[in-house]
């Protein structure tokens, strides 16, 4: 793996909503502009560089929601950016259900067959993160960090946020949760040339790569401080905060997890019952609950490739029409208290809910709560006030206040459950409303990951199928990635030695 000079040329180059492919670990030299000339641009004329930069970062928030990330020359339905990154992890985990194994999209990642070096999948994985991961190096090698051009501050700011996600994501699922692991081999920490002295080529230990992760974020949250947005498709100061509390629940900080997501929350309401229910609570990027999110339109969707297409029940897509519908859990879902709104979200024939003749006919615990837009023009969400309120609950909670988790919790579980009016909560209770209010959005597995669970699907009374029934212990390596065999063949850093071992063990307990 080589990481040398990433120039101006380059930045240009990887700014398209094309993926960088392999290349964004080698990056040649070019006789273009130099760090100096271009820091001397920023100082001297900040207009000039924010229309350099301005391209490069809309590109990055681009490719999170791109078609094809990894540029295969085959159909690759599953692949549309950061939404098939949360739907993949989902569909790993017990929360979410499949009602038959249907076309082949996601089906090998549900039974847990997709984890192998020689597989697309962990490689469709790696390229997405070190994608966002060049693309943020090429915008923060351009901006000084004496810059002080508010819109350059906080290109940088967002850039490094960015970058600080990219890892902490990639660390998650090519090694086992950072608690008790501190010292296992991560992943490469890829940064800037003015930062060579940081970076790893090889495999990184996980304390070095989630040191680089808090660095970043803190320092991008820095430089956002004060900045406002032009949409909620940016991110913000409160949103690199809300990135930042995910993190520090897997380093188990918890103070910091409190504090961010205290300061990224601020502002923002949480939807009532009738909001939380309308047709528009999980495809607009206007809805209140939002904070981050991208807008999907007609120019921009990926139709039958999109989030929309697996998790809406209503449309044409694989999770509508073709019938591959995505289910709760029915253990899960018989968890939540009879008074809880969020029964609305799901179609089940003894529910007490109405149902329009459409929904009559999805079979029990097929999902609601993500509804059709006409044109497959449906928003992105990618992350809204419940989870900080969520986040700052359960930090609280593994502190020990549990008085404080439970007042805190009440916000979120005021407009869900009428009959919620607990003076104390445990973690535990408050990662179970995490399950239920997050369901589908992305989270399921790496909550798992992070807090050593189990997978259980084989239980009396289950809607899993019958090929994917499987107990999986929360250590076990059927949940994580081997580091693709492309980097394996191209790199000089890492080699099979490196590699992460197969998992063994009988899925069917």
């Amino acid at each position: 793996m080589k990481i040398n000079k990433i120039l101006l040329l380059s930045a240009i180059a990887c700014s398209s909503l094309a993926s960088c492919g392999d290349e964004f670990f080698d990056v040649e030299n070019s006789d273009v502009a130099s760090k100096d000339q271009i820091d001397a641009i920023g100082n001297s004329s900040p207009d000039a560089l924010i229309k350099i930069v301005e391209p490069l970062m809309l590109g990055l928030n681009n490719y999170t929601y791109q078609y094809n990330t990894q540029s295969s020359s085959n159909t690759v339905h599953e692949d549309f950016g950061l939404m098939g990154i949360y739907h993949l992890g989902d569909v790993m985990n017990d929360d979410l259900a499949f009602y038959t194994r249907g076309s082949g999209w996601f089906t090998y990642d549900y039974e847990l067959d997709y984890w192998a070096e020689q597989y697309k999948r962990p490689f469709f994985y790696w390229n997405f993160f070190y994608s966002i991961i060049a693309k943020s190096n090429d915008i923060i090698a351009m901006i000084s960090a004496e810059v002080t051009d508010p819109d350059l501050k906080a290109y940088r700011g967002a850039a490094l946020t960015y970058r600080g996600f990219a890892h902490a994501y990639l660390a998650q699922m090519f090694q086992q949760t950072y608690i008790g692991n501190e010292d296992a081999p991560g992943v490469p920490i890829v940064l800037t040339p003015a930062e060579a002295e940081n970076a790893v080529a090889g495999r990184a230990p996980l304390r070095q790569v989630y040191a680089q992760v808090e660095k970043d974020f803190k320092e991008g949250i820095e430089f956002l401080a004060g900045w406002e947005r032009p949409n909620k498709t940016m991110i913000d100061e409160q949103v690199a905060a809300g990135l930042y509390s995910r993190i520090c629940l897997v380093t188990n900080n918890w103070d910091d997890a409190i504090t961010y997501a205290r300061k990224a929350r601020t502002g923002y309401p949480v939807y009532t019952p009738e909001e939380l229910l309308d047709n528009s609570a999980f495809n607009n990027i206007a809805a209140k609950e939002w904070m981050w999110g991208m807008d999907i339109t007609a120019e921009t969707t990926s139709m039958f490739a999109s989030f929309f297409s697996f998790m809406c029940s209503y449309d044409a897509g694989y999770g509508g029409d073709v019938g591959q519908y995505r289910m709760i859990d029915a253990r899960l879902y018989s968890q939540m208290s009879p008074t809880d709104v969020r029964r609305g979200l799901f179609k089940h024939s003894e529910s007490g809910y109405s149902y329009t003749a459409q929904e009559s006919a999805f079979p029990d615990y097929t999902n609601i709560k993500f509804k059709k837009v006409a044109n497959w023009e449906a928003d992105y969400v990618y992350m809204r006030v419940s989870e900080m309120i969520l986040n700052e609950a359960e930090a609280l909670a593994h502190k020990g206040d549990q008085a404080g988790a439970a007042t805190v919790l009440k916000e979120l579980m005021s407009q869900r459950d009428p009959s919620w009016n607990k003076a104390s909560v445990t973690a535990d209770e408050v990662y179970q409303q995490r399950r239920l209010e997050l369901w589908g959005e992305g989270f399921s597995l790496f909550d798992h990951l992070r807090l050593k669970k189990g997978v259980e699907r084989n239980y009396e009374g289950t809607n899993h199928l019958s090929s994917a029934r499987y107990t999986i212990a929360a250590d076990s390596w059927y949940l994580h990635f081997q580091i693709p065999l492309r980097e394996l063949d191209n790199s000089a850093d890492i080699s099979a030695e490196d590699q992460n071992p197969a998992p063994s063990e009988n899925k069917f307990q």
